[in-house]
């Protein structure tokens, strides 16, 4: 099968648009990405077997007019005029859109050309729109309305021919919505143990990470990932624990609010802020920490949806410490790979790090979660969900 993928996105990065182009490929089918380039790259590139094909974007447009998408008629308008083109020079027999937002343009076009189109929710959209940092401040807060973006799902899902999720708790949400059970998969965000395992190891970082008591957290900085309760936690324990570091791996609005915390409260000495990292360095980070930190604050956005770090800390055998998300709790729970404290709570939080400091307690939970990822949660596993979506058309 010829299959079209649409991203609103540069290309790379994204591991699940990879992982499922990579996994289609492997199985015989031909893979197509339409992508956006708002800075200069190849027009056409081949990478594992995937075609991409990129369409150039100004980025201020893109950036603003993607936010209003629902807003304003411009952005879809843009991708209307280009999409059926697409379709058509590919010879494209199904359109696989990523994410919520452009499913409305996909169905448009894959019924124009009497192709199924899938929908693959990355997220909880609606229920994302309003935890964002971006789409609390005017004029987005104004604009951007989130019942808006429910309404949206509410038409599209039921009219597109299956339906993608990262994660069982998404499933139920669907379920629940009146959604048939038929039509959905699930294709979980694990990791792709092979691929991860083989990246480069920096021996230096490594070794200066693992000189300290080193909590890491890796992922984007946003008013729901918890990093405030995180660094009011390092306060708590700074004395009781005099080689922790809070180690923070990534950036995102909120950044510059939590370092003016984190000199307010006098942390400067053990909360490090590592800046933004390509995926390839990811393990060394891991691979020299004492524990892996996931505090993202209790929502229905959160409890629908899975972070990757979960998986990439269970598979380098680092004890995991999270919030009382549903879907981290109950993998947590399953597995024994980690301990779970309540969403918010930077007492809570503080106390579980004192809990750990047990050596024996830290390698238990290390190699619970390593047998869990290479037992079940990999991406080849992940990805039979996929194929047999594809099978069924």
């Amino acid at each position: 099968m010829r299959i079209g993928m649409l991203l609103d996105k540069p290309f790379p990065p994204d591991p699940r648009v990879a992982n499922e182009a990579r996994s289609l490929t492997t199985a015989g089918h031909e893979v197509f990405l339409f992508c956006l380039a708002p800075t200069p790259a190849p027009a056409r590139e081949c990478l594992d077997g995937l075609q991409i094909v990129r369409h150039p974007i100004a980025r201020s447009f893109w950036k603003k007019a993607s936010a209003l998408h629902l807003t304003l008629p411009a952005y879809r308008l843009w991708f209307r005029a280009r999409l059926p083109r697409f379709l058509q020079q590919f010879g494209i027999e199904a359109l696989h859109v990523h994410d919520l937002p452009l499913v409305d343009e996909g169905l448009r076009a894959a019924r124009a050309r009497g192709i199924p189109c899938i929908a693959d929710l990355h997220e909880n959209y609606p229920a994302a729109m309003r935890l964002y940092d971006w789409a609390q401040r005017w004029p987005a807060r104004w604009l951007v309305d989130p019942r808006k973006w429910s309404a949206y799902e509410a038409r599209v899902l039921p009219a597109v021919d299956r339906i993608i999720v990262v994660i069982e708790e998404a499933r139920d949400r669907l379920l629940a919505a009146g959604l048939s059970p038929e039509r959905i998969a699930v294709v979980a965000n694990t990791v792709h143990v092979d691929e991860f395992e083989r990246f480069p190891r920096d021996a230096a970082l490594i070794a200066q990470l693992r000189e300290r008591f080193t909590v890491t957290y890796v992922g984007t900085f946003d008013r729901h990932r918890g990093l405030e309760t995180a660094v009011a936690a390092a306060a708590h324990v700074r004395d009781e624990i005099p080689q922790l570091q809070l180690l923070l791996v990534g950036a995102g609005k909120t950044r510059p609010a939590l370092e003016r915390e984190v000199r307010a409260r006098g942390l400067t000495e053990c909360v490090t802020f590592a800046g933004w990292q390509s995926f390839a360095r990811f393990p060394s980070y891991i691979d020299g920490s004492t524990l892996g930190l996931i505090p993202h604050l209790k929502t229905e956005h959160t409890d629908t949806t899975i972070p990757h770090k979960l998986f990439h800390y269970m598979l380098l055998g680092l004890p995991v410490v999270a919030s009382n998300c549903a879907p981290i709790e109950r993998i947590l729970q399953e597995t024994e790979a980690g301990a779970i404290y309540p969403s918010g709570n930077a007492h809570a939080l503080a106390e579980t790090w004192r809990a750990l400091r047990d050596d024996q307690k830290r390698q238990a939970l290390g190699r619970a979660g390593r047998r869990a990822v290479l037992e079940r949660y990999r991406w080849d596993r992940s990805a039979q969900a996929l194929l047999a979506l594809y099978d069924s058309l």
